[in-house]
């Protein structure tokens, strides 16, 4: 875990996301291309009046532009593919001026899937953490039900796109293998080294398990643990048992522990929680889900936890969430995320919040959407107060592959007590083939 303070804006950013929060607009469903051509999404973004804090206290308002391009060439009947994710950044009354690449590679699957290679800039999934990874990654099945994966390649501070860049440059590689063929489970084992430009380096075993409970088709029991290997140490471990106790009603029970690391990014389990802990965290959740009908979900949890602050300080608290998904009446309902959390550790340290989303398409090609968001905390961030969040916007078909989007966004938080801006958007989707 990176150690230097959270801003309020981080926080809320996070706590906005407890529970996978997505965009109420619909979005556009992948595809897979069956002939040789180009294809890709240009998709153009400018926010009017957005307020940034400047280190004397005064606020500055800036409009920055952002342009998105993301492309493929398809050769399916060579097996071959290319990508490429990039964005520009332009702040129209300011100096800051970006241009990033995401992806950029190029990829190669056997005609019977046995085999894939792909070289390049690319998000590396396969390893212990998610990595922007200048390099290859090989996967092979040699039989049914087994997978073999190895990757390797260097992240590069200065390459990196602003501001998601790390803390510093480092080579990885590793190897992994999957497989579905032993006790009538799915597990996996792996190995991942770093070799930081600074620092000594690391070497991590990675393993999971995840099985259905014998003679039964509605339990299942998984566990991972990842293991500095130089240390002797669980930097993080996770067991869970999940059963159906009726048909439409799902329990689950985990315990987690993890030590954040401050030399990298850690695997963390919630984003919230782990501003109280800089040493270890130890948790135990009980989970629900049920469904009660087609066009309704219901999920909860809750979690009590111990963690440690400072050196030979330790303390707990607890975690309760529940969200809830539905969808009736066409596109009406509150949808992809709806939930509220409330957090609570030390006595001091709290978060409540809710987030709620609603759309529906009024007319052909044209739908409207509305978003809200609440957070009250306490000593987090160094600061007490309300967090709200209001975004109301349209989205219109213009055309068949043109679409134009338009939302005001409002803000109100101990930082800014007036954030009105616009956002305004032109997206056009393209084929060539």
């Amino acid at each position: 875990m990176r150690r230097h303070r959270l801003g309020l804006a981080s926080f809320i950013a996070s706590a906005l996301v407890v529970l996978a929060s997505a965009p109420a607009r619909a979005q556009t469903p992948p595809f897979t291309p069956v002939s040789t051509g180009l294809y890709g999404n240009a998709y153009t973004t400018f926010q009017a009046n957005t307020p940034l804090k400047r280190p004397g206290g005064d606020t500055r308002y800036v409009s920055p532009f952002y342009q998105y391009l993301d492309v493929s060439a398809v050769d399916p009947k060579h097996n071959l593919s290319l990508n490429g994710f990039l964005r520009a950044h332009e702040v129209a009354n300011g100096d800051v001026a970006t241009f990033d690449v995401y992806n950029g590679y190029v990829d190669y699957q056997s005609t019977a899937k046995t085999f894939q290679v792909r070289a390049g800039r690319q998000i590396l999934t396969e390893g212990t953490n998610f990595t922007l990874l200048d390099g290859a990654v090989i996967k092979g099945k040699p039989t049914n039900g087994v997978e073999l994966v190895a990757y390797g390649g260097y992240q590069h501070d200065d390459l990196q796109p602003y501001p998601e860049r790390p803390d510093d440059s480092y080579g990885i590689f590793g190897a992994k293998l999957r497989t579905s063929r032993l006790l009538g489970s799915l597990m996996s084992i792996g190995y991942e080294g770093t070799s930081p430009n600074d620092r000594s380096p690391r070497h991590l075993l990675d393993v999971s398990f995840n099985r259905v409970v014998p003679h039964t088709d509605f339990a299942d029991f998984y566990t991972r643990l990842e293991l500095d290997i130089a240390e002797a140490n669980p930097a993080f471990f996770n067991a869970g048992f999940g059963f159906s106790v009726a048909k439409p009603l799902y329990l689950n029970v985990e315990y987690d522990t993890y030590k954040p690391d401050k030399n990298r990014d850690a695997f963390l389990q919630d984003r919230i929680f782990d501003v109280f802990s800089l040493s270890r965290l130890q948790e135990a959740r009980l989970g629900m889900t049920y469904h009660f009908a087609r066009y309704l979900e219901v999920s909860t949890s809750y979690s009590f936890a111990t963690y440690d602050r400072l050196d030979g300080e330790s303390s707990n608290g607890n975690i309760w969430k529940l969200g809830f998904a539905w969808s009736f009446l066409r596109q009406l309902g509150l949808s992809a995320f709806n939930g509220l959390y409330l957090i609570e550790g030390r006595g001091r340290d709290r978060a409540i919040g809710v987030n709620c989303g609603v759309s529906e398409e009024i007319l052909r090609g044209l739908q409207v959407h509305a978003m809200f968001a609440f957070a009250n905390f306490h000593s987090i961030t160094g600061k007490d107060g309300d967090a709200y969040s209001y975004i109301f916007g349209t989205e219109y078909l213009v055309v068949r592959n043109v679409s134009l989007l338009a939302e005001v966004e409002v803000n109100r938080n101990p930082d800014f007590a007036h954030d009105v801006r616009g956002n305004f958007g032109f997206s056009y989707y393209f084929s060539r083939s």
